[in-house]
């Protein structure tokens, strides 16, 4: 059998026009206005059933004090801050342990804690929790042992002789394939990197180990984390969380929602680095490591910033989970988008009056938060992380279930909220609000009603959408 043997320009300009023939959102959108910072397009594979604004390149929908504003050390995220914090510590070990309440002495029979929502929750975390196996900084370049693929690479990165709008788009689409729900690109901005990397011990002692972005090293070192500045540019990846599982909050089967979108990040981002090393350049996966996500990904065109402190995206609202690529593939970035989401939140309160610990605020938005996990100099609205992670762990998606922007666009009424947020008519965002709690919306799904779904028909609807 003759070995098969590809050219990386015919590769790349294969998965290039393919994105567009498999209708996998990456293709150029409708452009149906123009605004005085860019223009409105329409692209229901892309953005769902919402005009969006094409801002300006670098004309991003977020303002911060470039005099206040510091990479932020990861020792002092909330889920760093558990470990060596004392109080926070101390916190936790007064949590009662729910899963023993809810199964044990419950016995099993708790509404939305049975232990089939605790398997599909267990299940759903298992490749989150693979640390050993994925985000790895390198890997086998390209080389599949035993596959027939071995001859496709890596290749050297001075041979390619496309476009690189079209290798942007084909990189867009492996991220596709492999599992994102929508894939953009920026430049990476080194304040959205953390200035350390926090590493706890279990023989109780913790090190803040640096992150350096400088000169091209590229190295993880005990002594230091070396990203290269040649490694400027981010894929931002969203991943979609199972609108049914979120509809179950503060229920199991949201975090098995969240779980699910844990352990396709883990997956879809090691996969998409190991494809762009394949290609010749270096790639650096992460989650929640390395960097923040969010700011991430609104530079790279993914959506915009909420009140309830979480990416609100056009197609799914907030309910997606967010990984990242870094490499040097010198990809072509996306402009920002705006849909409305900041006018919107000012008027609607709904996130914060369904937040059971009172994590989101109600006012208006500012420079600085109330917990030592926030970092101070973006204009925003600031939650309060640690009593939003002690409600509930991971299970709680309130904020989530109830935001306007998460519905499905299955429905005449959310499409037509959706036009008008994007026309921001300030005077009808209340009245959107109320029209949304007024259908039905919001309202949570029982676990029992839940799996007497139709899982096939739910999954096959929301493909459609």
């Amino acid at each position: 059998m003759p070995k098969l043997s590809l050219e990386r320009r015919e590769f790349l300009k294969l998965l290039s026009a393919g994105s567009a023939a498999l209708g996998l959102g990456i293709a150029a959108p409708e452009v149906i206005g123009k605004t005085s910072n860019g223009r409105v397009v329409f692209s229901p594979s892309e953005y769902g059933n919402l005009p969006v604004e094409i801002r300006s390149a670098q004309d991003f929908p977020y303002t911060y004090d470039t005099a206040v504003l510091k990479p932020m050390s990861e020792k002092y995220n909330t889920f760093s801050r558990n470990v060596w914090v004392p109080e926070r510590r101390k916190a936790l070990a007064e949590v009662e342990d729910v899963t023993y309440k809810n199964l044990i002495e419950g016995q099993g029979k708790v509404p939305n804690q049975t232990r089939l929502d605790y398997a599909l929750m267990a299940a759903a975390w298992t490749y989150a929790r693979s640390d050993g196996i994925t985000y790895r900084w390198d890997g086998p370049s390209g080389m599949v042992r035993g596959s027939g693929l071995h001859q496709f690479g890596p290749w050297d990165p001075a041979d390619i002789d496309m476009k690189w709008e079209d290798a942007t788009r084909a990189v867009k689409h492996a991220a596709l394939f492999y599992g994102s729900s929508q894939a953009g690109v920026a430049e990476l901005n080194p304040l959205w990197l953390y200035s350390d990397s926090f590493a706890p011990r279990r023989d109780d002692r913790e090190r803040a180990i640096p992150v350096l972005a400088e000169g091209d090293r590229y190295e993880k070192s005990e002594d230091a984390w070396y990203i290269p500045r040649s490694m400027n540019r981010v894929i931002a990846l969203a991943f979609e969380e199972y609108h049914l599982g979120i509809a179950n909050s503060p229920g199991r089967l949201a975090s098995a929602a969240v779980g699910d979108g844990y352990s396709r990040m883990a997956v879809t981002s090691s996969t998409l680095a190991e494809f762009i090393r394949g290609l010749g350049y270096r790639a650096l996966p992460a989650g929640n490591g390395v960097g923040l996500s969010i700011p991430m990904a609104v530079d790279a065109g993914l959506g915009e910033l909420g009140r309830l402190g979480l990416l609100v995206t056009p197609k799914y609202g907030p309910r997606v989970r967010l990984a990242k690529v870094i490499t040097d593939m010198p990809l072509i970035p996306d402009s920002p988008i705006s849909f409305g989401v900041t006018e919107f939140c000012e008027a609607c309160m709904l996130c914060a009056d369904h937040c059971p610990s009172r994590s989101i605020p109600e006012g208006e938005r500012t420079w600085k938060g109330p917990s030592p996990a926030n970092n101070p100099g973006t204009h925003k609205w600031y939650i309060t992380p640690e009593t939003c992670y002690d409600f509930n762990g991971f299970s709680c998606s309130n904020c989530k279930r109830v935001c306007p922007f998460t519905k499905p666009n299955n429905s005449w009424l959310h499409r037509m909220i959706r036009v008008i947020i994007a026309g921001r008519a300030k005077p009808l965002n209340n009245l959107m609000v109320t029209l949304d709690q007024a259908s039905g919306y919001g309202h949570q799904l029982q676990g029992a009603d839940f799996w007497k779904l139709d899982g096939q028909k739910n999954i096959t609807a929301r493909e459609s959408m």
